[in-house]
């Protein structure tokens, strides 16, 4: 008896001599002026842990696991403010008997990692301040680092995350029942490698999607996707990355959506810092995608990219009643926009490629070098268009365009208005196809009757010997 409470005075002795010793840490990291360099010196003495032996005797609870997700590009005007609140949630927000563990949600590595006992001596701020004075100090060092994002003229990685990529890196490494996760980067997802599936500029995935196979989609599923734990998530990011409210809605919606399909809730959804840390710490409760009647449209499996448009002048040239150009350009080189426009409630695809051996743009490949492909998903049936908008000069005796049936079925076939804007002009011509119902886009030598050429040249008025010239590489 003598020595247990010989052992606890000198372990409530060495807690009271801590105070002082520590307690500038927490006030300093509480003004965004942790000292790391001091912090990790006072680390606790091996009495601190006696302290605590009699309660590690009682049956242990499973921990409840926390996971912050970082992305390494976040501008410097915000990572004073996410280190003072990282730093409180462990000196003196987060829960015991829990863990924490902080991730690049970029490039999927491992930031630092703490376990927070259920003893009483983690009540006090100091002595988390100092015990986990590494763990502080490995978030410090990535927040102060430079990281370089990968280099793509089409791509801002401002924030960026990769989401699916990282459910699945928590599903591998991550062995939890349960889990609360705190997102701090863009719900813009951005991928050199896919940039084909971007959401800048207005665009979000189709509910295609969210039906796909992980081979045929970055947002379709693997096939450990189910083992990942429940995670109730909590999204912070900054700035104003939507091009609209509308582009908001469809992004929140399809990552609701999303989650949901991976066994997962998204409970906040905001830019307001100090709101998704309390709901994060809190645990707090999420809100079910059925609440909002959003649900999956089972009906829609074509996997594309969808846009909304910042407003209705982007397709002005494509939607308004105009009367053709009747005289050739005075150019042949310049910046060029191919549009479809048709009235029945089917859907068409256009396709264009600026010239031989370079990228096609079409639904599944929204952005190359040249320009981009644009559809708005709000147009409704009968006042459906879509176009392709070469933003760098083209040679428009190079350019090739086509029209595909993909889906539906129209008696007689399609027929339709192509325009094309070039040189400040806008020329209009019709367009149909023969096929009475869609090949979901399959080519081949059998399927020419679901397809129409577009004849580019023909519709510039450019003489024949210029529309019959070899395209150059």
């Amino acid at each position: 008896m003598n020595c247990s409470k010989t052992r606890s005075s000198r372990s409530r002795s060495a807690g009271e001599a801590l105070k002082s010793k520590t307690a500038w840490h927490v006030k300093a990291a509480e003004r965004g002026r942790f000292s790391l360099g001091c912090c990790f010196l006072w680390l606790l003495p091996f009495s601190l842990f006696a302290a605590a032996g009699a309660e590690s005797q009682k049956p242990p609870s499973t921990p409840h696991t926390f996971v912050i997700g970082l992305s390494p590009f976040l501008d410097r005007g915000v990572k004073d403010d996410i280190y003072r609140n990282m730093v409180r949630l462990l000196a003196q927000d987060l829960p015991l008997n829990t863990t924490l563990s902080v991730y690049d949600a970029f490039e999927l590595k491992t930031i630092a990692h703490v376990d927070l006992p259920e003893a009483t001596v983690f009540h006090s701020p100091k002595a988390r301040a100092n015990q986990f004075a590494g763990a502080i100090r490995e978030i410090k060092q990535f927040l102060a680092q430079d990281h370089f994002p990968p280099t793509n003229s089409h791509l801002k990685f401002d924030e960026a995350i990769r989401l699916p990529q990282f459910l699945d890196f928590l599903a591998d490494n991550l062995h939890a029942t349960n889990a609360t996760l705190l997102l701090i980067g863009s719900p813009l997802y951005q991928d050199a490698k896919e940039p084909g599936f971007s959401m800048a500029d207005g665009y979000f995935p189709s509910d295609g999607h969210l039906q796909a196979s992980r081979e045929q989609s970055v947002f379709g599923l693997t096939a450990n996707a189910s083992s990942a734990p429940p995670f109730t998530i909590h999204w912070l990011y900054f700035k104003d990355p939507w091009l609209s409210d509308l582009h908001k809605e469809k992004v929140t919606r399809f990552w609701t959506l999303y989650l949901e399909r991976r066994g997962a809730q998204l409970a906040a959804f905001t830019g307001d810092l100090p709101a998704a840390f309390q709901s994060f710490q809190e645990n707090g409760p999420a809100v079910a995608a059925t609440s909002r009647n959003w649900a999956v449209d089972t009906t829609q499996h074509k996997i594309e990219m969808l846009r909304v448009s910042r407003n209705v002048e982007v397709a002005d040239w494509l939607t308004r009643n105009t009367v053709g150009a009747q005289a050739p350009p005075t150019t042949l080189v310049g910046p060029m926009k191919i549009g479809i426009r048709w009235k029945h409630n089917i859907d068409l695809d256009l396709y264009a490629t600026p010239r031989r051996g370079a990228e096609t743009l079409y639904f599944e490949h929204v952005r190359s070098p040249e320009g981009y492909y644009y559809k708005d998903h709000r147009s409704s049936p009968g006042r459906e268009y879509e176009f392709i908008e070469f933003e760098a000069s083209v040679d428009a005796r190079e350019v090739e365009a086509f029209v595909n049936f993909y889906k539906g079925y129209c008696p007689g076939g399609p027929h339709g208005e192509v325009r094309i804007e070039f040189d400040g002009r806008i020329y209009v011509a019709p367009f149909a196809i023969s096929s009475e119902e869609g090949n979901l886009g399959r080519s081949s030598e059998s399927q020419q009757e679901y397809w129409t050429r577009i004849p580019v040249q023909e519709i510039l008025k450019l003489s024949q010997r210029t529309a019959s010239r070899t395209p150059q590489n």
